[in-house]
């Protein structure tokens, strides 16, 4: 892959400290694994309501505007919970992923 996501996870994770100052959370990796299943539960009801699943429903730009976000707070919290624990998430995805491209 390109770096860029090695950058990314550095960052985010960056932004998850200012997050636990902010808010008083006591530092670690439990707070952000709890935060992601509920990001998860949150994008899980994004994606139920934009597909008419849900008695709460999204259509146009509201429902890809409530997944785009609920993808980025999984994704953020994938990221900084990656760097907590000292894994390359670049590398990570390269080695289980990006194995199966073709070329």
């Amino acid at each position: 892959m390109s770096g860029d996501l090695t950058s990314l996870q550095r960052r985010v994770e960056q932004i998850s400290r200012q997050y636990e100052q902010a808010f008083g959370i006591p530092p670690g990796e439990d707070w952000i694994v709890f935060k992601l299943q509920e990001e998860l539960g949150e994008l899980t009801q994004a994606y139920l309501a934009a597909t008419g699943r849900s008695r709460h429903r999204l259509d146009g730009v509201e429902a890809q505007a409530a997944l785009s976000a609920e993808i980025a707070d999984v994704l953020g919290f994938v990221l900084a919970l990656a760097e907590r624990l000292g894994i390359d998430a670049d590398a990570a995805l390269a080695e289980k992923w990006l194995k199966y491209e073709q070329t």
